[in-house]
């Protein structure tokens, strides 16, 4: 049986030492990596939107921060994931992540667990507990999804690429598409197959789409009956230009729409917009939606994995 201790905010003195521990202790953390800039201190005071847990073991402790992106989001996520002892970093977490998974199937009610690591990235960091916790993970049942970033400069060329075919018309947002744009990333279940990719739950994209940004560069392709079947969302995030949910309905993977789609959407936001770099975030299993980056000029930099855990109904 598991020992595991819900940190409240009347304990939260006890976990604040604890992460002064591990920061002079050069342990490292999950999604995050050890550098000098980062800001441990967050984990130090309470917050209702993170979860604070710790799990005793015989060889330490391992503490988790867990949190959801917003009230009733169905997915549980794992932002810290530190364990007591660099030496024994190992033995801790083989030991820790079969309890926190019984602990989420008997004291918590989302439906789906993820813990995201780092395979490989741009960024330097401390010798890794990432590559050791991915197969760990897998292991106790977690399925693993594979995403990367990639980049481009906006100052750079745009190639040619051939117009829609007769039936498919490019426009931009619209309030009376919204019930479209939700069907289509959310409700569409011919849409979703392994080169489906949403990035974000129900509620924080229909948050986003209210965002002027958002509503004055969103593009979307239709067809002559109405249907979405492809979208590309760009949004705004700590002064980073990103293109969310780049996504084209596999009954159209065939033709070039993911590249005009890419294209129309770039040429359009380096008129609209100062930011010099546009990142993406994709799976990689969405080969035409990377290649059609890759014809962009978009080049990868990071590559994570996604560990989520599914709970059976």
């Amino acid at each position: 049986m598991y020992n595991i201790k819900r940190i409240t905010s009347d304990i939260m003195d006890e976990f604040s030492q604890k992460i002064e521990y591990a920061k002079h202790s050069f342990i490292p953390m999950l999604p995050f990596v050890k550098m000098p800039f980062h800001n441990f201190d967050i984990y130090k005071s309470y917050s209702d939107r993170g979860l604070f847990l710790i799990d005793y073991l015989d060889e330490g402790y391992c503490l988790y921060h867990l949190y959801h992106i917003n009230k009733g989001d169905d997915t549980l996520r794992a932002t810290l994931i530190l364990p007591s002892s660099w030496d024994k970093r190992f033995e801790i977490v083989e030991k820790s992540i079969p309890n926190i998974k019984e602990w989420f199937l008997n004291e918590d009610s989302s439906k789906k667990f993820i813990i995201q690591s780092l395979e490989y990235g741009e960024i330097e960091y401390y010798p890794t507990l990432s590559h050791y916790l991915i197969p760990t993970i897998i292991r106790n049942g977690f399925e693993p999804e594979y995403r990367m970033y990639m980049k481009r400069s906006l100052s750079l060329p745009f190639d040619e690429v051939h117009g829609l075919e007769e039936g498919l018309e490019l426009l931009g947002y619209s309030e009376d598409i919204l019930e479209d744009i939700i069907n289509f990333y959310y409700k569409d279940e011919s849409a979703k197959n392994p080169m489906y990719f949403s990035n974000c739950p129900y509620d924080e994209l229909t948050e986003l789409i209210r965002q002027d940004f958002t509503i004055n560069n969103a593009k979307f392709i239709k067809t002559a009956k109405g249907d979405i079947i492809a979208g590309v969302i760009p949004s705004l995030d700590s002064g980073k230009l990103w293109l969310d949910n780049f996504t084209v309905h596999p009954d159209y993977d065939k033709d070039n729409i993911s590249q005009f789609l890419l294209r129309e959407t770039l040429l359009h936001l380096s008129t609209s917009c100062s930011e010099e770099t546009v990142y993406i975030y994709l799976n990689r299993g969405c080969h035409k939606e990377i290649a059609s980056c890759a014809g962009n000029s978009f080049v990868p930099f990071e590559f994570w994995v996604d560990m989520t855990f599914q709970r059976k109904i």
